[in-house]
């Protein structure tokens, strides 16, 4: 008698809190936030200190969740993956260097077949660079 208390007990305790905790039950997800690898952090570093730019990354969609619907083919569009250039004055560098550095950054980016475009935002402007896929 004594077990089948304590196993009602835990079941109308666990239930309730397993189906009002559980994110998925409410369609709810993680703010979308990209963490950038540790490749590719090491990517900008390099390609920032060659071209003397401060690239960084910009809003790109939470990537576990792209990369998962991705691979479940629950997304027919691909999104762009974006990159800020911060400078300090408000001039527009030169597009030609700019153009080199998404050509470098594309050719070593790892995960540009999830991407169908490299975006580069320059003082609130954006220049959309195409890339090839897989």
């Amino acid at each position: 008698m004594k077990k089948a208390t304590t196993i009602v007990l835990v079941i109308l305790i666990l239930l309730p809190m397993l189906f009002y905790l559980n994110p998925f039950t409410w369609g709810m997800r993680r703010v979308p936030h990209y963490e950038a690898s540790r490749k590719t952090n090491g990517l900008l570093y390099d390609l920032n200190k060659k071209y003397n730019y401060q690239m960084e990354v910009g809003d790109v969609t939470d990537t576990i969740w792209y990369f998962r619907d991705l691979k479940h083919k629950k997304i027919t569009k691909l999104e762009n993956f974006e990159l800020i250039l911060n400078t300090e004055n408000d001039s527009l560098p030169d597009l030609k260097n700019i153009e080199n550095y998404v050509k470098d950054f594309n050719s070593n980016f790892e995960h540009k077949k999830y991407f169908d475009s490299l975006k580069v935002v320059v003082n609130y402007d954006s220049i959309i660079y195409k890339t090839k896929i897989k």
